[in-house]
């Protein structure tokens, strides 16, 4: 293997391992998010009576705003629950597929580009090859002319000296066969040398074609790594997320926007984040989208129920991209 080679390799095993860390962390921040929110819910279920009580009664004012608007505005096409789940991470989830879209548009163009890229290097290495083949002949040409002509002086001396001719009354006659032997090299050498000047040249746009073909190759790599993130990300993270749900994205993200400028449930999510940090909640603002499962013993029941389903998933992927990290050496 040669170094090109085995540098190419150990790039794209260091953007694996990269690729690798980045899902890693993913999982460990979720878990951190999921550990905190069943903390406080199970915080809630220790509280004293009337602690429970003044967020239980806030809970139950936020999802009365909350159900008598959303209802109106979404004209029972999705029910509250599905929509909440979406709601809760809709900018997450829109830049997500907004990014998702760009990268596979982007990766469309590159395939395109690298398809052209290498076309453009086989026929330059074809055209390189021809050249080569050019400068060897005109190498072989010249040093075949250049043995030629000395070999012809060795022999005009031998038998200049040998039969004693002389040379004097046949000086311009010798005098031009020298300079057309002369000239003869002279341009010879230039074909040679001109030969030699391309082969150059076109090595050198070779070099600038694989270049410029392996930067291609490069991003062609990143965009799939990201690509890859957020695919997982998408199957994993929001697993929870049904079809139906999705089907219906579009119609829930401008029920969200009538529903965030109404002041009535902005008030009353104010107030209930407020009792919950008067009490330490570690993820106060989360609530706003369970507010069922802070007074409906079912709801708190199911609502602990699917965090606790979606921390074991998360930390069998963690298991999954660690292991790989351990086994790759590179850590």
């Amino acid at each position: 293997m040669n170094t090109k080679q085995r540098l190419s390799e150990d790039l794209e095993n260091s953007s694996e391992i990269v690729l690798e860390k980045r899902f890693v962390t993913l999982y460990e921040n979720e878990i951190q998010e999921i550990n905190e929110q069943r903390a406080d819910l199970l915080q809630l279920m220790k509280q004293e009576p009337e602690e429970r009580m003044e967020i239980e009664d806030a809970a139950r004012q936020y999802y009365r705003v909350f159900a008598r608007e959303f209802y109106e505005v979404s004209e029972g096409r999705i029910s509250d629950e599905e929509f909440l789940t979406l709601w809760e991470r809709e900018e997450e989830l829109k830049d997500g597929l907004h990014t998702i879209h760009s990268l596979e548009g982007e990766k469309k163009q590159l395939e395109k580009e690298l398809e052209h890229a290498l076309e453009d290097e086989a026929e330059l290495e074809k055209t390189i090859g021809d050249v080569k083949e050019k400068n060897r002949n005109q190498r072989a040409l010249f040093f075949s002319f250049l043995c030629m002509g000395g070999a012809a002086l060795v022999f005009a001396a031998l038998a200049v000296i040998r039969f004693r001719i002389p040379v004097l009354q046949y000086i311009w006659q010798t005098a031009a066969i020298f300079v057309i032997v002369v000239l003869l090299l002279g341009l010879l050498y230039q074909m040679q040398k001109k030969a030699s000047e391309s082969v150059r040249l076109y090595e050198m746009m070779s070099g600038h074609k694989n270049s410029a073909r392996r930067r291609l190759e490069g991003d062609q790599r990143r965009i799939a790594g990201d690509l890859k993130f957020y695919y997982e990300k998408f199957e994993v993270l929001f697993r929870y997320i049904s079809q139906e749900q999705w089907k219906l994205f579009e119609f829930c993200v401008k029920v969200s926007a009538r529903l965030r400028f109404s002041g009535e449930i902005s008030k009353e999510a104010e107030e209930l984040k407020r009792v919950l940090k008067k009490y330490h909640w570690k993820k106060p603002e989360n609530w706003m989208y369970y507010p069922r499962a802070l007074y409906d013993p079912g709801k708190k029941s199911a609502c602990l129920e699917l965090l606790t389903d979606r921390r074991n998933l998360c930390e069998q992927m963690l298991v999954k991209h660690e292991k790989i990290i351990d086994e790759s050496g590179l850590d």
